[in-house]
């Protein structure tokens, strides 16, 4: 029997449909790399866990239904004091638990083992689910607790420090009644032969399977307004407007959403009357300058906690103002060690003390600062640095609109728009969750040396288009607001 997952339920807690989908195995998979990184390192957390109980009884089998007769049996046997990777089946429903502690008189603790650094109210939607599980089975739990990452562990401290335990067995024992009250009615929806009705609602705007869903065949969906809340939402819902187009003319929106709106309706572009007044601000030279970071599960380097993000890379290009690039330079980090001290000193380096440096985004900006609090003795230069910044995304998105941009000001979104000719297609490395993933991957030992050299060539392929597309835009900006 296929049983309805802890997935599958939480899924229809947010949309029947997408429950039932879940089931079938009908949502897409995540793939790449910093899919591959997350799945490893998730197994990694997992297996350290098993650590901290070196009497327990591990439960899996090779399938589903021998670990659940074998659970079965270890539950009932009272020498058996510690029980990891348990599963249980009940009425349809099945669920797997990471770690299991004997009480006195029948009762039981449950952990489950997350790789975040804290408490996430997410969470206790798992939680639930499981408790749920156990409830239908009778198996009494007195206390209900999260394992997390402690952000005070450090390499060379042992495993029982790496862990911190978060109680959450009031929360999770009121939200599993409420989970009990639905799951007749679940079982029947995501188990019925006809998949349920979906409906809109602002929840959709991000699900994995909108485009072939509510979204199939819409043009002009009322997600393409930006900062569409929920209230807003839900009145447009109520309405009946799918569309930018059905949306009443008297219809309350903000400023930016008018525009979005007139251009759909008019089928222009907007260019506002302050694009060139903000492009001017803009001083030369111009440096465009793009980071990539990482943060690992597991710290990588000493003295570095769970979490800690890093940079890793960065890539500048120095343009005059017709855009002719005078220079570019680079950086990769050394993947065995901690190079932030470098990276700020070449910063400083390479960006002199004259002239804008463009970003796309406000992360570099944070990022310098935190350089800055980590090295006092280079703040004064890096602050300077930091004050430099000019954030051609927020430019973009107050003074330039194409309806092809649908809602959407990032730089993967709006390059094919603005710059079809410039993609990111033809580079082995695409996007900064796969540049991260890989560099994790070098740090952890995973490549040989004919791989390392590789890959790095491949980030700074990556990064340096990323710098060359704000070239591009800035150009393209400058372009626009003079046909004004």
């Amino acid at each position: 029997m296929e049983y309805i997952n802890k997935i599958s339920f939480i899924n229809y807690l947010s949309c029947p449909t997408l429950g039932w989908m879940a089931k079938r195995s009908m949502i897409p998979k995540l793939n790449g790399f910093n899919n591959e990184l997350l799945m490893l390192e998730g197994k990694n957390i997992h297996k350290l866990s098993l650590q901290l109980s070196l009497d327990a009884v591990n439960a899996r089998k090779l399938t589903v239904n021998d670990s659940i007769v074998y659970t079965k049996e270890l539950i009932l046997n009272p020498d058996v004091k510690v029980i990891c990777d348990a599963s249980f089946a009940v009425e349809g429903y099945s669920a797997r638990v990471d770690i299991l502690q004997r009480l006195e008189d029948g009762l039981w603790h449950l952990l489950e083992v997350k790789s975040g650094s804290k408490y996430k109210a997410k969470y206790i939607n798992d939680m639930s689910f499981i408790s749920m599980v156990l409830a239908k089975l009778g198996v009494n739990l007195s206390k209900i607790a999260i394992l997390h990452l402690s952000k005070d562990y450090r390499i060379g401290m042992s495993i029982s420090q790496l862990f911190e335990e978060s109680d959450c067995t009031e929360k999770v024992k009121l939200k599993s009644q409420e989970f009990l009250a639905l799951s007749d009615k679940a079982f029947k929806d995501i188990e019925s032969e006809n998949m349920p009705q979906p409906c809109l609602k602002r929840k959709c705007k991000n699900c994995p399977v909108f485009n072939v869903c509510m979204g199939k065949d819409v043009q002009n969906h009322i997600f393409d307004l930006p900062g569409l809340s929920i209230l807003t939402t839900d009145k447009l819902v109520t309405l009946g407007a799918d569309t930018i187009d059905q949306i009443p003319p008297d219809f309350e929106l903000t400023e930016m959403q008018k525009i979005v709106k007139d251009c759909v309706l008019t089928n222009t572009t907007y260019i506002s009357k302050n694009l060139k007044t903000e492009l001017k601000n803009i001083k030369p030279p111009f440096y465009y300058l793009d980071f990539e970071s990482i943060s690992a599960i597991m710290p990588l380097y000493k003295d570095i906690a769970p979490h800690t993000q890093l940079l890793t890379q960065f890539s500048i290009d120095r343009t005059d103002e017709a855009g002719n690039i005078l220079n570019h330079y680079e950086y990769i980090a050394d993947h065995t060690k901690n190079c932030r001290r470098e990276i700020a000193e070449k910063l400083i380096e390479y960006l002199g003390i004259n002239g804008s440096i463009i970003t796309y985004a406000n992360f570099e900006r944070i990022a310098i600062h935190k350089l800055a609090k980590l090295f006092p003795d280079l703040s004064i230069n890096l602050k300077d640095i930091a004050e430099r910044n000019v954030d051609i995304e927020l430019i973009v998105r107050k003074n330039y609109y194409d309806i092809n941009f649908h809602g959407r000001s990032s730089i993967k979104k709006i390059l094919p728009v603005l710059i079809p000719e410039m993609d990111y297609t033809s580079l082995a490395i695409r996007d900064g969750g796969d540049a991260a993933a890989v560099f994790v991957f070098m740090a952890m030992g995973l490549f040989d040396a004919e791989k390392i050299e590789e890959t790095k060539k491949n980030l700074l392929k990556y990064c340096a288009q990323d710098t060359l597309a704000m070239v591009k835009i800035h150009q393209f900006l400058i372009n626009a607001a003079n046909c004004q």
